[in-house]
């Protein structure tokens, strides 16, 4: 039977750390909670999170299995002890009655089988005490069990909300995704008739960024807009009264000639005159800021004419409102 208890005690321990190993995959995902709430804006993140809990979930799922395989084994083992209980107390009835036939005949066999007598009701009794063992530990797996099913129950309800929630944020992620779709469509659209050198349209996290040259818009030195730069700004302005829901920044870029203050209040005077124009148009002002970076954003050397040419630079950054976002993570 020693074998038998130590295959029960070795099982006991393997639901027991199961029930650890479910508390530290709860922790795990509260923290990983956290980390989507950070990184709400990267879609690839959350798709890795959602696949990381499906993964958890069935993994929850198979040790769930395995103690309740456990606990149909221990009742068998059960089952067989009371049959082998009862087929002693059989045996002992046997053997009582036949003490009491051996006792007519002769005292030396009748001290003989009190001896016996006296083996069997001790491994008997052994027996019994690892039965009342085996019971009490059934008692305990089970009440284990109980637990885990009722864990189990509330990190479904869990996995389910983080899903929903999940789907959402994806939802809101097309959807922004869609709308700078439309948004560089709509852009490329209206300033078809702009050479490149001039004008051009990048996409970098997230955020849709035209950039104009200081020749399509600026004298050199000078903070005043041209005809040309004026035409192009109102194309813009019409894409942008379009699109209410997205926010707009006006950077001034200016080379490394001359000194830091002055390309810095230059580069601040410019982007703030592309703003007056824009609203002009009918653009909300309170969509609008206005930034100088003088020559410490470049995009290419300052040691040539051509690199300082890219440089000398307006860029009008369009960014979507992320507050639907914001909302989903917030509640």
């Amino acid at each position: 039977m020693r074998p038998l208890i130590n295959v029960l005690f070795g099982l006991s321990l393997i639901v027991s750390l199961s029930a650890c190993l479910a508390q530290k995959e709860y922790v795990e995902q509260e923290e990983q909670l956290n980390y989507y709430k950070q990184q709400a804006l990267a879609s690839d993140s959350i798709n890795a999170a959602y696949y990381s809990l499906d993964r958890e979930n069935q993994q929850i799922e198979i040790q769930l299995k395995e103690s309740i395989r456990d606990l149909e084994e221990l009742k068998a083992t059960n089952i067989s002890l009371h049959r082998s209980y009862s087929e002693l107390l059989t045996k002992y009835n046997g053997l009582v009655n036949q003490n009491q036939q051996v006792l007519a005949t002769t005292s030396y066999e009748k001290i003989g089988l009190q001896e016996e007598l006296s083996l069997r009701e001790e491994s008997l009794a052994k027996q019994q005490r690892e039965l009342a063992n085996m019971e009490y530990e059934l008692y305990q797996k089970e009440a284990i069990l109980n637990r885990m099913e009722y864990n189990y129950t509330d990190m479904k309800g869990d996995l389910s909300s983080k899903d929903q929630k999940i789907n959402e944020l994806k939802a809101a992620l097309q959807k922004k995704e869609g709308k700078m779709a439309e948004l560089r469509q709509s852009v490329n659209e209206v300033l078809t008739g702009f050479s490149n050198e001039d004008l051009s349209i990048t996409e970098r996290d997230g955020k849709l960024y035209l950039s104009l040259s200081q020749n399509l818009l600026f004298n050199k030195g000078s903070d005043e807009i041209d005809w040309q730069g004026r035409r192009a700004l109102a194309q813009v302005a019409e894409v942008l009264k379009r699109n209410q829901d997205i926010d707009v920044t006006v950077e001034g870029h200016t080379d490394t000639d001359g000194t830091a203050d002055r390309n810095w209040d230059l580069s601040v005077m410019r982007a703030t005159t592309v703003v007056k124009v824009l609203t002009n148009n009918g653009v909300s002002p309170s969509r609008v800021t206005a930034a100088g970076r003088g020559f410490y954003a470049p995009i290419a050397p300052n040691n040539n004419v051509q690199g300082k040419a890219l440089n000398r630079r307006t860029e009008i950054i369009l960014s979507p409102k992320l507050d639907e976002l914001y909302d989903l993570i917030k509640n």
